[in-house]
């Protein structure tokens, strides 16, 4: 699969244009403030509905403007997501079509499948635990509609079951009113952790028979926290005194190890240089690659966000010996960044987009 044409409807910076892409490697040019960024997620929102930048989608339409329309022509389907605002309820609905054919999100997800790589990865080894499972969460929250069914129904129950044990706490409920909202955080936090298993086992698959030398030394450390209706109830009072559920998928993490370090802890966040920081998120996204190319036969397209400024050479050689293999969409604010991607066709944003 890949992308040929897309065009925008009041996307961000964009109330209209229309840009085609080549089946290989493209090269988005174009000063800071030009919107490169935005071309990128647009693609992404082609694919599931959602930014991976923005927190509400109301960011994501233009300046006084009612909705925005995001269209791909994908080989020989054609796709469509509309965001649609309503100016009485301020709520933001969303349309997805294939071929004109309107479809429940269930059924659109996987139509495009995209990798995201940005600057800001690297914080997937030296950051919060939260940003490491929303890592996870993107993996498949825009492809797979019983993940993403999953996480919004553990959410909910997560929220419900923390305002109800502040009221235990406070003797406005009783303690057997729990009981609904665990059934629904066992059930749902059992399918997400099936999934982020999956992949953290194909990862460290991927990572063990690369033929990199730097590459297969990682793994990951995956420390999931599993719930089960005797932990509930074992640590129930202690969840009563503080208002909060204490175990569950919202506080799971991992970590990046590597067998060169002499240490007892390879922790990569401890004791890792940051090219080898940098390197080990780069190769976590070429293990996402892996996974979905094997779980579902597909080529993914990769978007990469003014990358090539992070890398050094040998891993900039490394992202373009993998680019050739797959479609490819870069972008960079310098002229330079042809030298690296020779043979690209090559997409100029001279002006700012406000």
């Amino acid at each position: 699969m890949y992308l040929s044409k897309l065009t925008l409807e009041n996307f961000r910076s964009y109330p209209q244009q229309t840009l085609e892409f080549d089946p290989k490697i493209n090269l988005i040019l174009g000063p800071n403030g030009s919107g490169k960024t935005n071309i990128l997620e647009a693609i992404y929102f082609l694919s599931c509905g959602k930014s991976f930048r923005a927190s509400s989608s109301f960011q994501l339409i233009n300046w006084n403007q009612n909705y925005a329309i995001v269209k791909g022509d994908l080989n020989s389907v054609k796709t469509e997501v509309q965001l649609i605002k309503n100016p009485v309820t301020a709520s933001v609905s969303r349309k997805f079509f294939i071929d004109q054919v309107v479809k429940t999100r269930n059924h659109y997800l996987g139509t495009l499948k995209i990798v995201v790589f940005e600057p800001e990865d690297i914080r997937l080894v030296t950051g919060s635990p939260s940003r490491r499972r929303d890592f996870l969460d993107s993996i498949f929250s825009s492809i797979e509609w019983r993940y993403s069914s999953a996480l919004s129904q553990f959410h909910r129950a997560l929220k419900h079951r923390n305002e109800l044990l502040d009221l235990i706490r406070n003797n406005q409920a009783q303690r057997s009113e729990l009981f609904y909202w665990d059934q629904s955080l066992i059930k749902n936090g059992d399918i997400i952790h099936d999934y982020r298993q999956k992949f953290i086992n194909s990862a460290n698959s991927f990572f063990k028979n690369h033929p990199n030398s730097e590459i297969n030394t990682l793994s990951l450390n995956y420390f999931p926290s599993i719930l089960t209706a005797a932990k509930l109830e074992a640590q129930a009072s202690a969840e009563i005194a503080q208002g909060y559920t204490l175990s569950g998928v919202h506080r799971d993490d991992f970590n990046f190890s590597n067998s060169i370090f002499s240490t007892t802890d390879t922790n990569l966040a401890f004791w890792g240089s940051r090219g080898q920081q940098r390197l080990a998120v780069l190769s976590l996204r070429l293990a996402q690659i892996n996974y979905l190319e094997i779980e579902y036969h597909d080529k993914p397209v990769l978007l990469l966000d003014d990358i090539f400024s992070e890398l050094d050479l040998n891993h900039r050689q490394l992202v373009g010996n993998i680019c050739q293999k797959y479609q490819t969409i870069f972008t960079s604010a310098e002229s330079e960044t042809i030298q690296n991607l020779i043979g690209s066709h090559v997409i100029n944003l001279p002006t700012a987009q406000s």
